[in-house]
């Protein structure tokens, strides 16, 4: 049921609209961490340790999927806002078709420069590591085109509202995904290739539930017009930027990957399962985020500016709310949860200081992405992807002379971090209480 957000108590109306969401992002990190966990546990602690390197990679990927999604998102939540039904139907074919074209390319392409990936650009140490991690990353290439095409229609539907059918994808998904990794791993001991074919196939399924939804939704009518320049110029011009910011995140944990490679392989052990472990605090962060940036397209779509402000302050309780409890778990659990992905010893030690460190500083974080949501939806793209950019250069700069100058050892890959959140967080409020992000909207309604 598609949902209007241009009426009604402001809080609750996010709220409601974001916890199926968070509920997504839960299930889709417990899917991405299925195959640690289980490789860790069953195969040892060199195949962990080759799965965990490409989460860098796999995240990338994900980001660039993720980012142009948003695009397809804001002009479906802006043209229903609107109320403009027969455009709205034309961008849906416009949006599938364009993230299927380039999930083919990305794949393509993925699978060529794995070696290059991850030899060169992430300096992973030859041994098993480096071996157990060209596998997994090339037969996971294989599997973006459903993750593009998934991403896709998932951002499609929150712009109308419905932000509970990703969920039930995803649950169906992430179980499926578990069982086959167990099946894969135990009866047909397959190894990391088992963890990554099973990781395809999932992908595959929920690729092809969305799918037939989403048709349920917008009946695919064969005279009808499926694709429209114009549209995919839009959703590009608002996803690239957006696109280039995930993409730069995902950057940053690049560069941060290699610094670590650079270390023992206990630390590269440890930085992967910290990493898994802190990537459970973006669950509220993104879901948040996802809820006011549609929250805000429906709003600007109505010429609404006064409930996208009342919108914004109350999701930015919510979510600091969120995060402080989360982070106190981290915090007390950090030991037993780095254990989960079967480290020990030396691993376990350096993961649970990694985790301890970032819990106290997640509300930065928080901070900056929040109000992200606002400058999404308004269509301000550009000005979010160069506060992310300020916030990778000040983390890594200062990551990689940490550790070059011996100020900081392996922490570098994680005590800089802080320092570039709180940078993006002064530009994003910067903009948003000067109002440049008012003049960005795609669909122009007069102001009430």
């Amino acid at each position: 049921m598609n949902k209007d957000m241009t009426q009604g108590r402001e809080w609750k109306l996010i709220l409601l609209f974001t916890l199926p969401i968070m509920a997504g992002n839960l299930l889709q990190q417990l899917y991405n961490t299925a195959d640690n966990v289980i490789v860790g546990n069953f195969v040892s602690e060199a195949a962990f340790s080759g799965v965990a390197v490409c989460s860098a990679l796999t995240f990338l990927f994900l980001s660039f999927a993720m980012g142009i999604s948003v695009g397809a998102g804001v002009v479906t939540a802006q043209l229903f806002g609107a109320r403009q039904n027969e455009k709205l139907s034309v961008s849906v074919d416009t949006s599938l078709l364009l993230l299927g074209a380039l999930g083919i390319a990305v794949t393509v392409i993925g699978w060529a420069a794995t070696p290059f990936l991850l030899k060169t650009v992430l300096s992973v140490p030859e041994g098993d590591i480096l071996e157990h991690a060209v596998v997994y990353m090339r037969i996971y290439c294989l599997g973006l085109p459903f993750q593009f095409v998934y991403n896709c229609i998932s951002y499609i539907l929150r712009g109308v509202g419905d932000s509970k059918a990703s969920l039930y994808f995803l649950l169906i998904t992430t179980a499926l995904n578990v069982i086959l990794d167990l099946a894969a791993v135990l009866l047909l001991d397959m190894g990391v290739a088992g963890t990554a074919w099973a990781t395809v196939l999932s992908q595959l399924v929920c690729a092809g539930i969305s799918y037939v939804y989403l048709r349920r939704r917008f009946p695919l009518v064969r005279e009808a017009r499926h694709f429209d320049g114009d549209i995919c110029k839009t959703v590009l011009k608002i996803g690239l930027p957006t696109a280039v910011q995930q993409s730069i995140v995902s950057l940053g944990a690049v560069a941060m990957q290699r610094l670590v490679n650079g270390f023992d392989e206990a630390t590269i052990a440890a930085f992967g399962a910290g990493n898994r472990v802190n990537s459970f605090v973006f669950v509220p962060i993104i879901g948040f985020q996802s809820g006011l940036s549609n929250f805000t397209g429906q709003n600007i779509g109505a010429g609404r500016l006064d409930r996208v402000r009342r919108g914004y302050r109350a999701t930015l309780a919510m979510g600091l709310f969120a995060t402080v409890v989360i982070c106190a778990l981290m915090y007390a659990f950090a030991g037993r949860t780095v254990a989960l992905f079967g480290l020990r010893g030396a691993s376990l030690d350096v993961g649970a200081e990694m985790i301890r460190f970032h819990a106290k500083w997640y509300w930065f974080f928080s901070l900056y992405m929040l109000l992200g949501g606002v400058l999404q939806g308004a269509g301000d793209t550009l000005l979010q992807s160069a506060a992310t950019l300020t916030a990778l250069v000040v983390r890594v700069a200062l990551g990689y002379l940490g550790v070059h100058f011996g100020v900081l050892g392996y922490s570098g890959a994680w005590a800089t971090t802080p320092v570039g959140w709180a940078a993006a967080a002064v530009i994003t409020n910067v903009r948003y209480f000067t109002g440049g992000w008012k003049n960005k909207a795609i669909v122009r309604t007069p102001q009430q």
